[in-house]
């Protein structure tokens, strides 16, 4: 695999006063939200995550790095997947290797097409630390018809496959960023919630955002994937 080296997270479009107006609304917004998924996401859950379909677009020779935005325009997103073994009392799994994919602000994967066939944007693995902690900076996903906005992922251990799913994200931030962001705008916001789509089920695996931080507004995604070894 190739290797890069993670890149700053870049700013957005907006002009400053926009860019304030954007995070002082999408602060408020995410106050609401966090209080509907930080139940999900309690450690103390140990819950194991269930499986889902990979998909038509997922590739296998996906790059070793954190960035993986490759220039990509969009909400930038910094995504904490966390790796514990949900029937060891939530262990963090160090060395494990998560591999994720998500399309970009207009619905488009990369590689999908013969226009694309040698782009890797929005695809990238990474390692869990001690913590059992994989990061990416990346983009707030975009979507495409019959789908809810969604990321999917694979966790490896010794190169061995030991789950693939997919994460998802509640539906008002996702009006609220895609209605707010130029580069999600042509496309407009999804036609079906995260509770109508066929593959999200009713207990959709849903990441917890937390507020932007002060220097480049970018939200923080934070899930934790909890697997069960053979």
């Amino acid at each position: 695999m190739d290797v890069r080296p993670a890149a700053g997270i870049a700013g957005t479009a907006h002009s400053d006063t926009a860019r304030r107006r954007f995070l002082q609304e999408l602060a408020g917004l995410l106050a609401l939200v966090g209080a509907g998924t930080a139940g999900a996401q309690a450690p103390a859950a140990c819950l194991l995550t269930p499986e889902a379909t990979e998909g038509p677009f997922y590739l296998d020779d996906a790059l070793l790095r954190a960035d993986i935005r490759d220039g990509r325009p969009g909400q930038p997103l910094r995504l904490r997947l966390r790796v514990v073994e949900a029937r060891r009392g939530c262990a963090p799994v160090q060395g494990a290797l998560v591999s994720v994919w998500h399309c970009d602000a207009s619905g488009s994967y990369s590689g999908e097409s013969a226009t694309n066939r040698q782009t890797r944007y929005l695809r990238g693995v990474q390692p869990t630390g001690a913590d059992g902690v994989a990061t990416f900076t990346t983009i707030y996903p975009g979507w495409y018809p019959s789908r809810a906005i969604h990321i999917h992922f694979k966790v490896l251990l010794a190169h061995a496959e030991v789950l693939t799913s997919q994460l998802y994200f509640d539906d008002a931030l996702s009006r609220q960023v895609l209605g707010s962001h130029p580069a999600y705008r042509a496309h407009g916001v999804p036609t079906r919630p995260t509770t109508g789509d066929p593959i999200a089920g009713s207990r959709p695996s849903t990441v917890r955002v937390n507020q932007p931080g002060e220097a480049g507004g970018a939200l923080e995604g934070e899930f934790t994937i909890g697997i069960a070894r053979a």
